[in-house]
């Protein structure tokens, strides 16, 4: 009697969420995210739908999760890779380094950003979350986040990140240049505007 077939097709190994969120990422990326259903991202991702639930309850909580991504992704390279130069140069480097983790999911993340744009709530929501990865950027520079000043450099620092994302998205130049030098003007506007006021500067490193 003949041997049955083994199965050629590997196991996936990833998890649950790490499959949920490649298949909002995948599906995001040809069609648009307000049209997206936690059941229609399970089902593409082949994960049972209670389950799905258990683990992202909702397709904003997906929407964490990808931020949860960058982040991490972002964080672990400092490892290898750390920041230097000046208090400017570390956040060019970082901010640069989540738009490197996104560079493979452009067109979902202009999709989300198009749903985001048309539902103000779902926005308002993820705003702190937001707030969190600037922050998270900040102190990988060496900048404190504490107190009232630091709120207002995370949220100055949000305000540049999201401006270059804008251009991000448009930019087809494999060198991302001109992201490059939007980040870079929004970055020199806001050190020489710190300078001019009050002393308080988007960043004193912290001493070692």
């Amino acid at each position: 009697m003949a041997a049955a077939k083994k199965s050629t097709k590997s196991k996936d190994t990833r998890s649950t969420s790490d499959r949920l969120v490649d298949a909002a990422l995948e599906l995001a990326a040809t069609q648009r995210w307000r049209d997206l259903s936690l059941a229609k991202i399970s089902a593409h991702a082949g994960v049972p739908i209670g389950e799905a639930l258990l683990n992202h309850s909702s397709r904003l909580h997906i929407f964490y999760a990808i931020a949860d991504r960058i982040d991490v992704t972002v964080m672990l390279s400092l490892e290898d890779d750390p920041l230097d130069g000046t208090t400017k140069d570390m956040l060019f480097d970082v901010l640069m380094r989540r738009f490197d983790v996104m560079a493979d999911h452009r067109a979902a993340m202009a999709s989300i950003s198009a749903g985001l744009r048309r539902d103000p709530l779902s926005a308002a929501c993820l705003g702190k979350r937001f707030l969190k990865s600037m922050a998270l950027s900040l102190q990988a520079a060496g900048v404190s986040t504490e107190s009232c000043s630091g709120a207002i450099k995370t949220k100055v620092l949000g305000a540049i990140h999201l401006n270059a994302f804008k251009t991000w998205l448009k930019d087809e130049d494999q060198g991302l240049s001109q992201t490059m030098s939007t980040l870079d003007k929004d970055l020199s506007r806001a050190e020489n505007f710190a300078g001019r006021a009050s002393k308080v500067d988007i960043g004193t490193p912290e001493a070692a």
